[in-house]
Order: C-alpha cells, then structure tokens, then sequence
C-alpha cells in the first residue's frame, strides 16, 4: 500500500472547504436578499412583465441548486477529512482498492477509484 502525504490531502480539504463555504455563503446571501425583495417597490411585481418573473424565479432555483451542490460537496470533503482520521482516505467506498493519486490530486474528495466512479456514471 502507498504512502499518502496525509497532511498535505488535509491542507487541501480544508483550503478548498473554506473556499466553497465563501461561495456557499455569497449564494444564500443572493437567496436571501432575492426573498426579502430589497430595494423593490411595492409595485415591483405588478409593473413585471410574466418573463420577467419567470427569469427572476430561474435565476432564485439556479441558486438554490448551486447551493445544495456546495454543501454536498462540502460534506464529502468533511467525509474525506474523517477519513484521514479513521486512516482510510484514498481508499474506494466501492472496492476498497486505492484510489489514484491524480485523481485524488484532482479531486481531493474523490470517494470512488476511476474504475468504481466510470461503472456508476454508466460507462
């Protein structure tokens, strides 16, 4: 079995946490200012055109789907910090095989090895 430089897999989870935690936040905060409808008269909606509306509901669902992908994404990277701490970071959920270091490289959150990750997107 291969050695992993652990700390340095930590350093990345945790820098690229931190980033995804300020996007997360910039986006609930557009979520939240879009609900409370600052800065819009009280006739805001009644002069709004249906597209309009339309668009600004889009754009609020987009958001609301950029969100739930950050903090998916936020809880493997708390999965992958764990399991440093159970020592199996870098092992397939899957298989149990090792998952390869440019992969992890790439994706340091990576739960599936290559092989694993292709069989469940179908290919």
């Amino acid at each position: 079995m291969r050695e992993l430089n652990l700390e340095k897999y930590r350093k990345l989870l945790l820098a690229e946490r931190k980033r995804i935690h300020n996007e997360l936040q910039i986006v609930e905060g557009e979520i939240s200012y879009s609900d409370t409808g600052s800065g819009q008269s009280e006739l805001a909606h009644y002069d709004n055109h249906p597209a309009d509306d339309a668009t600004d509901t889009f754009e609020k669902e987009k958001d609301l789907s950029v969100a739930d992908s950050w903090r998916e994404i936020m809880g493997r990277i708390d999965e992958a910090l764990d399991k440093i701490e159970r020592g199996t970071y870098g092992l397939c959920d899957r298989c149990g095989k090792e998952i390869g270091e440019a992969r992890l490289k790439a994706l340091p959150h990576a739960i599936f090895c290559t092989g694993c990750q292709d069989a469940i997107e179908g290919q």
